[in-house]
């Protein structure tokens, strides 16, 4: 590869190796706290649509060259990235009967800008105005930290990315915050639908997103409202193995538990991949106040032998005591990349 030559080519694989492991055995503070996650569009979504009565005929914006998906970034030539500024956009419009009414926007589909008007109605008893579109400026949701790295600032979380139907895999939002959460119960989940903590987020920030991607959100974060903590060695996948093993999370207010689970199998992967850790939970605490697996435990840091391994991703659809984790490895991959 770099060698010129033989009789020194163990000596540079060697050092390789070394660096390659000197990559992966850091030291971090292991997470378990529970986040907010909001995502920022940059813009504002249009989720769905709906008929509005105009000069008595029916006109649904979703009819007339609007899609689900597409992401308003103009409206009337200038720059919106919020509702209220939408709104605002859309106040000065019908006070000033703008063009009958008539909305321009500027929609981002894509990786193409495409110019569109919609039609308003407006009632003048009730003072409220339709546009015929359901929308929504970010994207919000509750995980749980899986490692913070105090020698660069930055952390990792989720190993998944956060799902958001209106848009596809290729329009993944890639920036937005974190905020501290607090736990305040648990929905247990049923035979068709996984369960789910109740959260409340707080107002203070952790962090910023810098990067959101199939493996998860990366950034980095504020060590002023970091709690003093352990540093932790990381695994490496070859380390992991079968066996005793446990993960830390929050099952109420902003406690943090250790929640004991069995290693059942290993996948060995040599490129980033999902699920490389099946696991099924011993945790007698977690059975009884979640029934298993739920949503927004997605993250928490999964160690064993004293070192972070990986962290929770997925519950089993088929029994939720049963879920999957993403090797740390690919986690420290992709806070390189970012």
């Amino acid at each position: 590869m770099l060698f010129k030559k033989l009789t020194v080519s163990f000596v540079l694989s060697m050092s390789i190796l070394f660096n390659m492991s000197a990559l992966y055995a850091i030291s971090v503070i292991p997470g378990g706290d529970s986040i907010g996650i909001n995502l920022d569009y940059n813009g504002i979504v249009i989720t769905g649509g709906y008929s509005i009565t105009i000069d008595d005929k029916a006109y649904n914006p979703l009819e007339d060259g609007i899609e689900v998906g597409d992401i308003i970034v103009e409206a009337n030539d200038n720059v919106v990235g919020t509702i209220p500024e939408l709104m605002e956009e859309i106040k000065i419009c019908l006070e000033e009967k703008q063009d009958n009414n008539v909305l321009s926007l500027l929609i981002r589909r894509g990786n193409e800008n495409v110019q569109h008007n919609i039609k308003m109605m407006y009632n003048e008893e009730t003072k409220q105005f339709s546009t015929g579109l359901y929308v929504k400026d970010s994207l919000m949701g509750i995980g749980t930290m899986t490692y913070y790295n105090p020698a660069t600032k930055s952390f990792g979380s989720l190993g998944h990315a956060m799902s958001d139907v209106e848009l596809d895999d290729q329009a993944l939002i890639k920036t937005g915050t974190i905020y501290r959460s607090t736990v305040t119960g648990i929905k247990k989940g049923s035979e068709n639908q996984a369960g789910q903590k109740i959260a409340t987020i707080n107002d203070i920030e952790l962090g910023e997103v810098n990067d959101h991607s199939q493996f998860g959100i990366y950034g980095t974060y504020d060590d002023t409202v970091i709690d003093e903590r352990d540093l932790i060695e990381t695994a490496k996948i070859a380390e992991v193995k079968l066996g005793k093993a446990y993960f830390l999370t929050v099952l109420e207010g902003d406690k943090i538990v250790e929640c004991e689970i069995e290693i059942t199998e290993l996948k060995p992967q040599n490129k980033m991949d999902q699920k490389g850790i099946s696991f099924t939970i011993k945790d007698t605490q977690v059975m009884e106040k979640a029934d298993g697996i739920v949503q927004g435990m997605s993250g928490s840091p999964i160690i064993q032998d004293g070192k972070l391994v990986g962290c929770v991703t997925h519950v089993s659809g088929a029994d939720q005591s049963t879920g999957f984790g993403l090797y740390i490895e690919w986690m420290l991959d992709m806070d390189e990349q970012e």
